[in-house]
């Protein structure tokens, strides 16, 4: 057996033959030895960026951004008015606090390495365990903010396509045609997949939004594919039924598309106008998507792809693919899209880290300076892992807020178990296949609301969806699939065949992720009621899914560089990095270091030895 070259020189070798130039803002660093000394040789390497990366993305950016939520939040947890998180205090405190709690799960090693940036960077450890920590935490800060506005934002009661109940077609796809509620949402539940089939090119649509400070007539709203019908427009009949209830009913005012997919985003927003944080404004309701297929389509509603949008109101968020088999051309692959906050901050400071630590497998993530961990990664030994947020108020910090309902007027908004990131180190550092990356995966308490794809050399491939199950609904908050698994209606959760799975943010297999409840006024109810990620997430989902359907050959790393950098699954503004990684080979191709990341050249950076 030849003897294996080192590390350095493997990864030398690897990045010194790529053609193309890394972006300046961009780095690469080996790191070697115990916990604190792989810590302390990048915070020393990258101390000017790491003060930096603080400095711009949290003091300047993150900070003001989540105070923005103290307003909504502290309608409901009255500490949050109190003098401590006053004066721009209060996300700094608030993330804090919880980075404390969570210092405890994340073990010595962890810690160590913190540590070893803070000495090397001249940082405190408490900073850099926030900037290590705040990501989950603000995710569910947020989640829990962007809840409370939604809760104030008129509700959709029913949507009716008129006359589907006497048509003679089953529009429902359920084998029954004209049936009585056939065409009708009641109550309205978004859906996954298309509202109903077959529909007639001259189908009015009807949707009764309420609210208890009444629906605006003047703010509701029509999009029907490229379309957009306002008030006034002569095709949409608005109607106050009473104080708190509007109609609306878009006549077309001209045939729809014939056997194609039609998209309806409808919107409407309150009368009562919220001062605070200004500017005044009334609560929106985030733009719902309906789909339907005209007649001649001739297709069911779970097998509706969302047609691409094109008004520019919504980005498309992370997503992955993983390809093994036959789909694979040279073995199995696994490529990232993660996109969340820029903040035209964070391209400037991207690093990928090698670590070659004294014991375990050495393995590469891409992230940012100053931060122990990436989002996706690969190890030595074949095991890539890539996750997306998926929003839920089934999280650490909804459960911090039960556990103090007795008294809400001093609860605290505290996260508790293992951010994300360290979640995709522990499974680069123990896992030698995909179910012991999955296994380790399902043996942590997430603190919010992941999707997380873990793949492997030999062809191992599975999704890990998880919240922190605070309701107690069973499953610990893990729940597992792989490609051949299939729905109660035998339809596999995102796959196209055995040898493929394609997730975004939004929950496959958890689709109740959250009880519906009432607390404190407010009302709890699953992702797919309230998350701004819900249906772009089923939209970026469905553009991924035919590009890899209509993929006649193999799948290998070039063509999934060039999937991650099409216009439409790209988000111009907050797109963080895109990674390829080749399981077989061991090797991370990555773009990052611009704004979208795709603008950046595919760097691969090795680990075969």
């Amino acid at each position: 057996m030849k003897p294996s070259l080192p590390l350095t020189l493997t990864l030398f070798v690897v990045t010194a033959c790529a053609p193309a130039t890394p972006p300046p803002t961009r780095e690469t660093l080996v790191l070697t030895g115990s916990a604190y000394d792989r810590g302390l040789q990048h915070g020393t390497q990258l101390r000017s960026k790491i003060r930096s990366f603080y400095t711009t993305l949290m003091t300047n950016s993150l900070y003001p951004f989540l105070s923005r939520e103290q307003p909504d939040i502290a309608t409901l947890l009255k500490e949050y008015d109190s003098e401590k998180y006053q004066n721009g205090k209060f996300a700094y405190e608030l993330l804090l606090e919880s980075a404390k709690n969570l210092e405890r799960n994340l073990g010595r090693n962890a810690r160590d390495e913190m540590r070893g940036i803070a000495d090397g960077s001249g940082l405190t450890y408490e900073e850099v365990l926030v900037l290590n920590t705040f990501v989950d935490t603000t995710l569910a800060v947020r989640g829990i903010g962007l809840a409370i506005r939604q809760g104030r934002a008129p509700v959709i009661e029913s949507v009716e396509f008129l006359g589907l109940g006497s048509d003679g077609v089953d529009n429902s796809g359920d084998g029954r045609a004209d049936e009585t509620d056939e065409g009708v949402l009641k109550p309205y539940d978004p859906p996954f997949f298309a509202a109903a089939v077959e529909v007639d090119v001259r189908t009015k649509l009807r949707v009764v939004f309420s609210d208890p400070d009444g629906v605006d007539p003047q703010t509701v709203r029509v999009r029907v594919n490229e379309g957009l019908f306002t008030f006034g427009d002569p095709s949409l009949d608005i109607t106050e039924l009473d104080a708190t209830h509007v109609q609306l009913t878009w006549t077309p005012p001209e045939p729809l598309p014939a056997a194609s997919t039609v998209t309806f985003v409808v919107s409407a927003g309150d009368k009562r106008i919220i001062e605070i944080p200004g500017p005044p404004r009334a609560s929106f309701r985030r733009d719902e998507e309906l789909v339907v297929t005209t007649r001649g389509a001739g297709l069911s509603p779970k097998a509706i792809s969302r047609p691409t949008l094109t008004d520019n109101r919504t980005r498309p968020p992370p997503f992955t693919v993983g390809v093994r088999g036959s789909r694979a051309a040279e073995g199995p692959l696994l490529a990232h899209s993660f996109a969340l906050l820029d903040a035209n901050t964070a391209h400037k400071h991207t690093v990928a880290l090698v670590h070659r630590p004294d014991t375990g497998p050495s393995y590469v993530t891409v992230g940012w300076a100053g931060i122990v961990y990436g989002i996706s990664g690969l190890n030595e030994r074949g095991v890539g892992v890539a996750c997306n947020p998926s929003d839920t108020l089934d999280n650490s910090v909804v459960g911090s807020v039960l556990d103090q309902v007795a008294d809400l007027s001093k609860a605290k908004l505290l996260a508790s178990g293992l951010p994300v990131g360290f979640i995709v180190k522990r499974v680069l550092e123990k896992a030698s296949t995909a179910q012991e990356g999955a296994d380790a995966i399902a043996e942590v308490d997430p603190v919010y609301g992941w999707n997380c794809t873990v793949a492997d050399a030999q062809g191992g491939l599975e999704v890990v969806e998880m919240d922190s199950d605070v309701f107690r609904q069973g499953q610990s908050g893990i729940y597992r699939y792989g490609p051949t698994d299939r729905d109660a209606s035998m339809r596999r959760y995102s796959s196209l065949g055995d040898d493929d799975v394609i997730t975004g943010s939004s929950f496959t297999r958890n689709v109740d992720d959250s009880i519906t409840l009432t607390l404190a006024g407010q009302r709890i109810v699953p992702q797919r009621f309230w998350s701004g990620f819900f249906f772009r997430s089923r939209r970026v989902m469905d553009n991924v899914t035919r590009r890899v359907q209509a993929r006649a050959e193999p799948i290998d790393v070039p063509w999934l560089e060039g999937l991650l950098v099409e216009p439409e699954v790209v988000d111009r503004s907050d797109s963080m990095n895109a990674v390829v990684l080749d399981l077989k080979n061991r090797v991370l191709h990555s773009a990052m270091g611009t704004v979208p990341a795709t603008n950046s050249p595919f760097i691969p950076t090795g680990l075969a030895q």
